[in-house]
């Protein structure tokens, strides 16, 4: 059995995933990140991980890396990476093949993602698949003709970062009205804050630090304000969807991430607005589904990813 290892690289854990060739996991883990320490320091840490928790597994033949920012599949580059401070122009596959002894290659996390969904979640048997990831950022992912879109840059997919409000709030990548600007967990909190005092609500209803879930939570429980927060958030969500359905024509756009657990009270708005948006037959046969994988999305991705790579060095 041919087992690889997944890694995803967050800003506070690495998660970890035994992955066979057909996508099953069999081994599982996470560890800190420490980005302060460095990547080599963060490779070290995977190899000690290996070799004490998933040692009875077996041997890998192969790595898959995955981390959020700007990456070069292709050469094995990390540009800079919005979670990993200090990260910069780093050769990640090389750290990595150094620290294993296997071959890596390295994606990035939404990528990932959008390649372990179509492979093996709510993309499955599909040709032409986006994904979209929503959390602190938006990432998305692109499948065309069942292979993983790069673009001529290597950095294809960056639907987060498309602008859909051109005079709205700055995002964190120095532009204004990008989609992550518009539906991030931050900005989602505060809308909500915003609409609360809008109607005239004293201190906060959602504790002194809400968060999406307790937004959701509170939506669900008849919150109306809450409710109409989500509403809006879809509404853009939609905006961005139907751009993507005119200008990809995938089989069905699925929806990942933290943010997505709010389910319906995001993804029917979203609906209602692609719906309202698009073209008739553009839209005849997309569907908007939730993302399957959950967090194992990514590593289960990067690892098939790698399996492919090994696979044709073979």
């Amino acid at each position: 059995m041919t087992l690889i290892l997944g890694v995803d690289i967050g800003g506070t854990d690495i998660k970890l995933g035994l992955v066979d060739g057909e996508g099953e996991i069999r081994g599982s883990g996470k560890i800190s990140t420490r980005p302060a320490e460095g990547p080599e320091a963060a490779a070290a840490r995977v190899r000690a991980w290996l070799a004490e928790s998933a040692a009875g597994a077996g041997a890998i033949a192969a790595a898959g890396v995955d981390c959020a920012g700007l990456v070069d599949g292709e050469r094995g580059f990390l540009h800079v990476s919005p979670n990993l401070v200090g990260w910069k122009n780093v050769p990640l596959r090389d750290v990595f093949e150094r620290a294993l002894g296997v071959p890596a290659i390295v994606e990035n996390d939404a990528n990932a993602a959008a390649y372990g969904e179509w492979a093996r979640g709510a993309g499955r048997g599909m040709k032409n698949f986006v994904c979209l990831t929503l959390g602190t950022g938006v990432g998305g992912g692109v499948i065309v003709n069942g292979e993983l879109y790069r673009g001529s840059s290597g950095f294809a997919g960056e639907i987060g970062h498309a602008v859909i409000s051109a005079d709205g709030p700055l995002c964190a990548c120095g532009n204004r009205g990008c989609l992550e600007a518009l539906i991030g967990a931050r900005a989602i909190v505060e809308r909500a804050i915003g609409m609360l005092r809008g109607a005239g609500g004293s201190g906060n209803a959602w504790g002194d630090s809400p968060t999406v879930e307790a937004l959701s939570r509170a939506a669900a429980s008849g919150d109306a304000v809450a409710a109409a927060a989500f509403r809006e958030t879809g509404r853009w969500l939609g905006i961005a969807l139907a751009n993507v359905v005119h200008i990809l024509a995938p089989e069905a756009i699925a929806i990942g991430g933290g943010v997505a657990g709010a389910g319906d009270l995001i993804l029917e708005p979203a609906r209602a607005t692609v719906r309202d948006c698009v073209m008739d037959g553009a839209m005849a046969s997309v569907r908007i589904v939730p993302a399957e994988l959950g967090n194992r999305a990514s590593f289960i991705g990067v690892s098939l990813l790698a399996l492919g790579r090994l696979n044709e060095r073979r």
